[in-house]
């Protein structure tokens, strides 16, 4: 009796073992990942937090690839309902363009590369997931010039309306886009495939992704997606004066072009013409080698009957060289009569836009943009160019191109 007893705890105890061994392990929870929008995204980098740490993912549509060689191949752009932003990928970059993926973003970084915020680095493979080729297409953000250049909108697909190019050419290197109020670079890289194509040379709608490298710059994506044909802005309806200095005779004084004086009040510097080899002809002042400590000097446009007036303005292209402090100013008169002394004259400074001073070399030539001149309608007034400078210590050259006084 007590084998038989035995014998059964034997046999229960090797069924409950069989069962035990047999039965399905429980698995572990799936680890929680939360979607967060790539706003905040953004703003945990504001919060200076640099390395994600978290389980949180981002989900949208990637903006800009490097399919058309207009991106280095480990960059690309991907936006949702709430902000886009800039995205270094590790190994091949296989993002596509327009399609809809989920990034996971533990252990990744924000790196602020010249101004413009990275976040990488992403193993495609491990750390993202395509959620589809053919997702809704996203439609760009409408904005305006001015929000880009206060850098607004950083990383997104943007939309701008009614601006043009400001110089013919192909897209290839940077190129100006402007509203003709306000103007941002526009940059294409010279081995993206359409760098070569001529850029548009109306007006309309820019589509493009919006960018920084040092400075605030717009991306293309495609030159198919730019509307461009209308009427250009700027345009004026009227022009009293036009003068692109080509026929002036290098280093001849501006004076021997009709209408336009130059007149030393310190000094004996005047402006005069200069002509450099592919970049054209101009005139200029400046102190340099002048031996002169105290050099300022006049440069004034023909008279200009503005009794008819409604919205004259002036414009011209202005560059610095070797900056040192000598100044550029502008003016405008009525009561000058066209002596030999303008400065005993009555003049009202008018601002514009200057070149960024270039302390070790010339800048490029920057236009002043449409300085208005309608205070002096019903009148006939004078424009001028003043240069204050002096040698040694202020001895920056000062160069004038492409006047046109107008009506808008």
């Amino acid at each position: 009796m007590k084998n038989i007893y035995i014998s059964l705890i034997i046999i229960l105890a090797a069924g409950y073992s069989f069962i035990s061994c047999t039965r399905e392990p429980i698995r572990p929870p799936e680890p929680i990942i939360n979607n967060i929008t790539i706003a905040n995204l953004r703003s945990i980098y504001d919060q200076g937090i640099t390395t994600i740490d978290t389980n949180v993912y981002i989900q949208g549509i990637i903006t800009l690839t490097p399919e058309y060689n207009n991106l280095p191949s480990f960059i690309a752009y991907i936006q949702d309902a709430t902000a886009g932003i800039c995205l270094t990928v590790t190994g091949t970059n296989t993002f596509t363009l327009n399609s809809e993926v989920k990034i996971v973003c533990r252990g990744l970084s924000f790196t602020d590369y010249n101004g413009l915020l990275q976040f990488g680095d992403i193993s495609i493979g491990d750390q993202s997931e395509l959620i589809s080729l053919t997702p809704a297409p996203l439609d760009p953000v409408p904005v305006t010039l001015d929000e880009i250049l206060a850098g607004e909108h950083q990383g997104e697909y943007v939309m701008i309306n009614d601006v043009q190019f400001k110089d013919p050419g192909t897209f290839s290197g940077t190129r100006t886009l402007t509203d003709c109020n306000s103007s941002v670079d526009v940059y294409t890289r010279s081995d993206a495939i359409f760098a070569s194509e001529s850029l548009p040379e109306g007006n309309g709608i820019f589509r493009g992704v919006a960018s920084v490298y040092t400075a605030i710059q717009l991306l293309l994506r495609d030159p198919a997606e730019l509307s461009m044909a209308a009427d250009r802005c700027g345009n004026p309806t009227m022009i009293y004066i036009t003068q692109d200095f080509n026929s002036i005779v290098q280093y001849a004084d501006v004076s021997t072009l009709n209408g336009w004086l130059t007149y030393p009040e310190q000094g004996t510097k005047t402006w005069y013409g200069n002509t450099v080899s592919g970049l054209g002809t101009w005139v200029q002042a400046t102190a340099y080698n002048s031996g002169q400590a105290s050099v300022i000097t006049w440069m004034i446009a023909p008279q200009v009957d503005l009794t008819s007036a409604s919205e004259p303005y002036v414009q011209f292209e202005s560059a610095d060289g070797y900056d040192n402090g000598a100044t550029l100013e502008l003016y405008a008169s009525t009561d000058y009569t066209g002596s030999a002394t303008p400065w005993t004259s009555t003049w009202t400074l008018l601002s514009f836009t200057h070149p960024p001073g270039s302390p070790s070399g010339y800048s490029d030539f920057i236009s002043s943009g449409q300085v208005d001149l309608s205070a002096f309608n019903g009148s006939t007034m004078y424009v001028a160019w003043v240069y204050k400078g002096g040698a040694p210590s202020q001895t920056t050259t000062w160069e004038v191109d492409n006047v046109i006084i107008a009506e808008k």
